[in-house]
Formats: C-alpha cells, sequence, structure tokens
C-alpha cells in the first residue's frame, strides 16, 4: 500500500476519506466514527503502539489514543464493534464493521508501513484480519 510523503494528514482530509469510504452524509457522522474507532483501538494496543501510531494522525485525533490510561485490554472483534455503536447513529453491527474497515483503511493508507504489522500484532486474529482486510 501505497502511504503519504507528507506528515499527518489534516483533519478535513482525513475526515473527509473515511466519510467517503463509509458512505457517510456529512462530516460530523464521519468525526463521530473515527474518535469511537480510535478509542476503541486504544484500549486494545500497548501504550507504546499508540505513540507510534498517534504521529500518523490529524494532531485533533492524537488525544483519542491516550485517553485510555489502563493496560491493553483483550476484546474480541464483537465487543469492539459493540462499543463503536454505542457512540454513532447506528447499532446494526453489519454496517459498524463496513464503517469501522473504513477507518482501518484510512489508517493503514496513513500509518508508516513498519507500524502497520506492530499494530496487527497486538489485535486478537478477528480484529487484526479486519484491519489487514481493510488495506485490501
Amino acid at each position: 500500500m501505497a502511504h503519504p510523503d507528507s506528515a499527518a494528514p489534516t483533519m478535513a482530509g482525513f475526515l473527509e476519506q473515511i466519510r467517503h469510504r463509509a458512505e457517510l452524509p456529512d462530516g460530523a457522522e464521519a468525526d463521530r466514527l473515527a474518535r469511537a474507532s480510535l478509542r476503541a483501538l486504544s484500549e486494545r494496543l500497548a501504550a507504546g503502539q499508540l505513540y507510534d501510531l498517534a504521529p500518523a494522525l490529524p494532531p485533533e485525533l492524537r488525544e483519542e489514543l491516550h485517553r485510555f490510561e489502563g493496560q491493553a485490554v483483550a476484546f474480541e472483534k464483537e465487543t469492539f464493534l459493540d462499543q463503536v455503536s454505542g457512540e454513532i447513529d447506528t447499532v446494526d453491527l453489519d454496517v459498524v464493521e463496513r464503517r469501522v474497515e473504513a477507518v482501518f483503511a484510512v489508517l493503514l493508507y496513513w500509518i508508516p508501513e513498519e507500524e502497520i504489522e506492530d499494530t496487527v500484532a497486538q489485535l486478537p486474529p478477528d480484529l487484526a484480519e479486519m484491519l489487514r482486510s481493510a488495506g485490501e
């Protein structure tokens, strides 16, 4: 996957990519989806990995990676999706999964290649597969 040559994306550009991929009607829902997905992801990854990922995000979203202060928690894809669904406009887990995949696809575009496998390695198999397949 090709990665951008520039520094972190702008918030507007990042959210527009998510809005487009997730087929959302507006940027406000893309913002909620991005933040909810990042918060859920932050609970699953070790602090060191979160610090490695932060520079790839717009500054406005970096704080979402650091809101969770505890140890990484092991939870499966369904729990992850359920957590995200509580913060966006749908509770249909199939829809939530497609939308989270859109966020993952945008993340994969911006995350440095060397960090992708480090991130995947910390996820349970079903979430790891979801992240990998989002980039295809």
